[in-house]
């Protein structure tokens, strides 16, 4: 106690002899500032007015020594010092310190919010242990080359797959339909992640007629289950059977695909689809060895591929696996977008920061006189750049803290409006790494372009250069330095206006594309049917065909099925052989899209048969087998005659060959994407179907009205015949056409807001430019105007001025964007990079805004009064 109470005392006496050195040093220079201020009035030189100053104050040793005294301060101190100071001359200019915070808020925020997706998606590793040796394959694989590889393989620990069924749940009055991840035993382990509650499953379990259990995700046992603690060893009805609970998975585990609420057996749930080679259905996930490298890996796999190409040529020909980081593959499609968004929001922050320095370089203009006199009483270049240097860091300070308030705002945004490939991803937020950059970027920003201006002034420290101050050749240097910045900000606001203008005009083009199909007022909805009582082809051909009666019997409403909806994102192919031709060696088969339909689906959809005749009742089991082709088949598979009469069957298939007349052709849809034309495809009737295992739809209904006033009327019609069976993913299809595009919509609108953020302020920046140069020219023009200078003259001085940046700096930003925009060109549709409509409209806009900022100093310049002028002078 006596230690820390002696501790405590000698603070404060050093706190009370910092304070009273302070009040010294402060009665000094206010003392010091005064008469060398008088005596450089008087037209004495610097040095001359501080010795004067320094005898009138009691003899130049004694005063000196005082001076010295109250400048022996430690460096912590003189720091708080400089801040207070930083502080009160803020504070007494708030106009000027809002206008700088908010500027440097805006690009430091835009900046860390960014970051935040780009540290939670690039950077931040998967939430695995270990996960740098986690590793997946760029194709799917079946679950029997699975095997092969598993027991071949010496690269990796272990390896599993996964592929992902929805199960329907009979949780309260209405259905639900849950997402099911179908496993293979090992992929927990493969993971590396431990059960909360009870265990995974075993491999005795996972086998061909293994019992049923089931392994909850933390989120379906917590909210759905009301988190039971004794679920382990209850049943629950999924899909039709019956499983019992053996395990629950921790909270914030999810798989690193997507997420699934119940985890099953895949050999017990889907033992067909498991059993066939030919079905390349699962993901798989390898972990590494800790001596082998991915491309060690990648080598051991050729061989074992051309063993399983040799074994099993009709499911493996020509298959080559790629390994891939399992990090890299879930971000691919996602890391061009972001990286474009960074580099754009840095562009942002770099006006920004050019706006922030033209402001300070405005102010130390105002302050000139102030350095002159602190040069004169002693203070050392060192120190006069310390204490600017602390104003512009404040500054920054306060713009960076207001910037990740904008920040944590703006992350909120973007999660709102963020794709569906990012949906999966870990939650985007601020974290450590976050504030670390925001920082680090805020601190920067205050050293590096509150030097400039620091710097410009202790260049004028020259004696001869502060003795004419006033005049214009002494502000040569501030002059150069605004017109480089504010050319600066230009260039890259036009880069910016460019890529944005770029993408409006492609995602405008693609918004214009015809999708083969009529969206409006259609409804569409995803049926699964379960497997225990939807197992053969006649059941669930009566089940579709009494939902279809119930729902066309309404007046108004026009009902179809059909198995893979366009834009979905799903899409089902088979290898086919056409009949009459050349026989073809197993495994080099062509594809064909195969999409089953129930109903008029070419009515209800409106997509134009173009010869041909439709499908009717009468296609159904035991009658001929048939099918509509669509352009695209009848283009790549029939080039020189109609596809119409023509047959095909499905490659591999058992039994007697069952050939497929082709009786119709139907116009191409855009089933992958606006941006993609359609590939080969067929449309079969569901009722002739032969695949069991084809339990999915998708119901598509025109209704006369909106979808919350039909959507009850069709989920009775369908609870009519089955009330078990649940129905998701209900969208209308023009929610299905804007799904489609929403990482296109995503980027434009984000690259739109920094462009508009960017062009503000390089208006501002032309502005205060200009303002300054009226301000310093405002005698000559005064003095213009005495002699005759009409309005119209002093609007062109001063225009001129303010079209030389603009068009400077238009010139570097169009050469700029001519090389950066080819970055894009992933990311455009039907628009060249170099669209010279794109470029001169973004030119225009920018020169507008230019103009626009220089004619109001222009116009102020025009109410200058020649006799105050002519007086002054």
């Amino acid at each position: 106690m006596r230690r820390l109470r002696a501790l405590l005392l000698r603070f404060c006496g050093l706190f009370q002899q910092s304070r009273k050195n302070a009040e010294l040093q402060d009665e000094l220079d206010s003392h010091l500032a005064l008469h060398v201020a008088d005596n450089i009035r008087a037209g004495m030189s610097p040095e001359q007015a501080r010795r004067e100053a320094l005898v009138r104050l009691g003899g130049i040793e004694s005063v000196k020594e005082s001076y010295r005294d109250g400048r022996s301060l430690p460096l912590l101190e003189t720091l708080l010092q400089d801040v207070k100071f930083a502080v009160r001359m803020l504070r007494k200019n708030p106009g000027f310190t809002c206008v700088t915070v908010t500027t440097l808020a805006l690009g430091i925020g835009a900046n860390t919010a960014i970051f935040s997706v780009v540290n939670s998606v690039l950077l931040r590793p998967l939430p695995y242990p270990d996960s740098g040796r986690l590793v997946t394959m760029r194709s799917n694989q079946s679950l029997p080359d699975l095997e092969d590889i598993q027991a071949q393989a010496r690269a990796f620990e272990a390896g599993s797959g996964v592929t992902f069924q929805t199960l329907d749940y009979q949780a309260s009055a209405e259905p639900l339909q849950i997402d099911g991840a179908l496993v293979d035993a090992t992929l927990f382990r493969v993971l590396g992640v431990q059960p909360a509650m009870g265990r995974t499953i075993s491999s005795e379990e996972d086998r061909f007629g293994g019992p049923r259990v089931a392994v909850l995700s933390h989120p379906f046992w917590e909210n759905d289950l009301g988190g039971d603690r004794n679920i382990l060893g209850k049943n629950l009805r999924l899909a039709g059977g019956s499983y019992t609970v053996i395990g629950v998975m921790p909270g914030g585990f999810s798989l690193p695909q997507r997420k699934a609420d119940v985890f099953l057996s895949l050999r017990v749930f889907y033992p067909e689809a498991a059993a066939a080679r030919g079905v390349h259905f699962l993901r798989t996930y390898w972990r590494l060895k800790h001596d082998w490298t991915l491309a060690q890996a990648q080598a051991e796999m050729q061989p074992i591929d051309r063993q399983l190409e040799k074994l099993h040529p009709a499911e493996n020909k020509g298959r080559q696996t790629r390994l891939i980081f399992a990090h890299e593959w879930l971000v691919g499609d996602s890391r061009p977008a972001l990286l474009i968004m960074f580099g754009a929001v840095g562009m942002v922050l770099l006006v920004a920061c050019a706006n922030f320095a033209n402001l300070l370089l405005s102010r130390a203009i105002s302050r000139q006189q102030e350095m002159i006199t602190r040069a004169a009483l002693g203070a050392g270049s060192g120190r006069l750049l310390r204490q600017m240097l602390t104003e512009s860091v404040l500054i920054s300070m306060l713009g960076g803290l207001i910037g990740v308030a904008l920040a944590q705002l703006g992350i909120l945004g973007l999660v709102a409006l963020k794709p569906a490939n990012l949906a999966t991803l870990p939650a985007i937020g601020i974290d450590r790494n976050v504030l670390f950059f925001a920082f680090a970027v805020t601190l920067g920003t205050g050293l590096l372009f509150g030097w400039i201006p620091a710097w410009s002034m202790l260049a004028r420290r020259d004696p001869k250069l502060r003795e004419r101050s006033r005049g214009e050749s002494s502000n040569a240097l501030h002059r150069q330095l605004r017109a480089i910045l504010v050319v600066a900000e230009l260039a890259l606001a036009l880069v910016l206006l460019t890529g944005a203008g770029l993408l409006v005009k492609g995602f405008w083009r693609l918004r214009a594309v015809n999708p083969g199909f009529n969206p409006d007022n259609v409804v569409t909805m995803s049926i699964q049917l379960p497997a225990s009582r939807y197992a053969e082809v006649p059941r669930q051909t009566q089940f579709r065909e009494q939902v279809l009666d119930g729902l066309n019997s309404v007046r108004g409403l026009k009902a179809a099925m059909v198995s893979e909806v366009p834009l979905g994102g799903s899409w089902l192919s088979h290898d086919f052989v056409i009949e009459g031709r050349e026989p073809i060696a197993p495994g080099d088969e062509p594809s064909l899209q195969s999409r089953s339909v129930m109903g008029d689906y070419f009515d209800v959809m409106q997509i134009r048969l173009l010869s041909g005749r439709n499908l009717s009742p009468r296609d159904r089991e035991g009658s001929p087998l048939v099918a509509i082709g669509n352009e695209a088949l009848a283009r790549a598979d029939f080039p020189n005659r109609s596809p119409l009469g023509g047959r095909f069957r499905w490659a591999r298939e058992d039994g007697p060959p069952k050939w497929i007349t082709i009786v119709g052709i139907a116009a191409d849809v855009r089933h992958f994407g606006l941006e993609q034309p359609d590939q080969p495809a067929v449309y079969t009737p569901y009722a002739q179907s032969f695949q069991p295992w084809k339990r999915w739809m998708s119901l598509v209904v025109r209704t006369p009205g909106s979808l919350g006033t039909v959507l009850p009327l069709i989920k009775g019609q369908v609870w009519k015949v089955d009330s078990q069976v649940p129905l998701t993913r209900v969208h209308t299809m023009e929610e299905v056409m804007a799904s489609s595009m929403a990482q296109r919509r995503f980027t434009l609108l984000l690259l739109g807001i920094f462009a508009g953020v960017a062009v503000m302020l390089a208006g501002v920046g032309v502005y205060g430019v200009i303002s300054y140069t009226v301000n310093q020219r405002r005698n000559e023009i005064g003095i213009r105007i005495a002699l005759g200078a009409g309005r119209k003259d002093v609007l062109r001085l001063v225009l001129l001025q303010g079209a030389a940046l603009t068009g400077v700096g238009l010139a570097l930003g169009l050469a700029a964007s001519l090389g950066l925009t080819r970055l894009m060109r992933s990311m455009l549709f039907s628009v060249s990079p170099e669209d010279p409509v794109t470029f001169g409209a973004v030119a225009f806009i920018m020169a507008c805004v230019a103009v626009g900022a220089s004619l109001i100093p222009a116009l102020r310049a025009c109410g200058v009064d020649p006799v105050t002028a002519l007086r002054y002078e």
